[in-house]
């Protein structure tokens, strides 16, 4: 997710900070301070409303990171891999590393994070009866963190997808039917039908003297109508592409770029010409980087003409490359998930270039796939004269 940054690591799983993190500390901090605590404990001073409203702010976003943190172990408990977790406006997302391989694992990966709000509520809401006699500051917290975590995890158990408890309900599908994308499309459409819901009642309620309730109820149904169609349109390209190989959609004719050339000649004698957006960098038969024509623009122009192509090029050993017999699903996975336009494809012998796989070709494969009827195409089939 781009516009983040780095906080620290938890088990050793990246934390970071998305910056729409920032207005919505500083609108729940807000309300807390104007409105909700003065309505529950009147008679404190403005900086006694205020402290208590920064505090719970601060602890809010401590319980979605502890719910998000029950995802992230359960998956890595379970071997899969977790890159991040990503606290943003509306709340927490974990970025796991493929995707569930039974719908066991689905299921205790998805309920997990619900668990454990639900489990924060009950401590917090026990320590609340506890210390009711304790300054109100105190017993506010704990009324307003028990009552959140509350909400959280019931929330998280709505059957949209993408939430916690869509999730759970395609993997009850895709139980009971045996099928990851049958269940992906149930659990969507369910999603999808849900957000519209919560959309209309957010309209209702714009126009019932509840603005921001209402504003609030159309933007997170916005957001789960959005992400379930999402779901469901990947999980289409996914079955089309199923049982097709990387070798299937590659671009076997690609030009290449020697080390030894200047930025500018490379525009001149390359880019303006060929009209290629990347090139293999090669030296003799050796592949020692890649170079695209979003390296070159970093350059200022009249810097061009001094910089070698080998000084800007992302190294051999940065480069994402796959064999070519690699599913095109994890490529298509891969293109996504880091936002790049090409995959470098090598031959596991020999250790050589021998294709690059484009967005252009996987929608290649894909419309090739479609016009059979959704069987795999012989290697390269999909490919014609058209260059990104």
């Amino acid at each position: 997710m781009s516009g983040t940054f780095d906080i620290g690591r938890l088990f050793g799983v990246r934390i970071q900070v998305h910056f729409s993190w920032i207005f919505i500390f500083a609108l729940i901090a807000w309300s807390l301070a104007s409105s909700w605590l003065p309505g529950q404990y009147p008679g404190w001073s403005r900086e006694q409303y205020w402290a208590v409203g920064i505090t719970g702010s601060v602890m809010l976003f401590v319980c979605v990171l502890v719910h998000e943190l029950s995802h992230s172990l359960e998956a890595i408990r379970r071997g899969l891999g977790v890159e991040s977790i990503t606290l943003f406006f509306l709340g927490g997302v974990s970025q796991i590393e493929g995707e569930s391989r039974s719908a066991s694992e689905e299921f205790w990966v998805s309920i997990v994070g619900p668990i454990a709000s639900l489990t924060l509520a009950c401590i917090f809401g026990l320590l609340y009866f506890g210390f009711r006699s304790s300054p109100g500051q105190i017993t506010a917290l704990l009324q307003y963190l028990a009552i959140v975590n509350l909400m959280v995890g019931l929330f998280n158990l709505i059957p949209a997808f993408p939430l916690d408890g869509g999730r759970v309900l395609r993997s009850m599908i895709w139980r009971a039917t045996g099928s990851q994308t049958r269940a992906t499309r149930v659990s969507s459409l369910t999603g999808s039908v849900l957000g519209f819901l919560i959309i209309g009642i957010g309209i209702v309620s714009v126009f019932t003297n509840n603005f921001m309730t209402g504003i609030w109820l159309v933007f997170i149904g916005w957001f789960i109508q959005s992400a379930a169609s999402s779901a469901r349109q990947s999980a289409s390209e996914r079955a089309q592409v199923s049982g097709m190989s990387i070798g299937d959609a590659m671009d076997t004719e690609f030009l290449t770029a020697p080390p030894g050339i200047s930025l500018q000649r490379l525009v001149d004698e390359y880019i303006t010409t060929k009209l290629e957006r990347a090139y293999p960098i090669m030296l003799g038969d050796t592949f020692l980087g890649l170079i695209t024509v979003t390296d070159v623009l970093k350059v200022p122009a009249e810097e061009r003409s001094e910089r070698w192509v080998s000084e800007v090029m992302t190294k051999a050993e940065d480069v994402v490359t796959l064999p070519a017999d690699a599913p095109l699903e994890e490529g298509m996975k891969i293109l996504v998930e880091r936002n790049i336009h090409q995959i470098v494809v090598m031959d596991d012998h020999s250790g050589s270039v021998i294709g690059l796989l484009t967005r252009a070709g996987v929608l290649r494969g894909m419309e090739v796939a479609r016009l059979l009827g959704g069987s795999a195409p012989s290697a390269n089939s999909g490919q014609n004269g058209d260059r990104v």
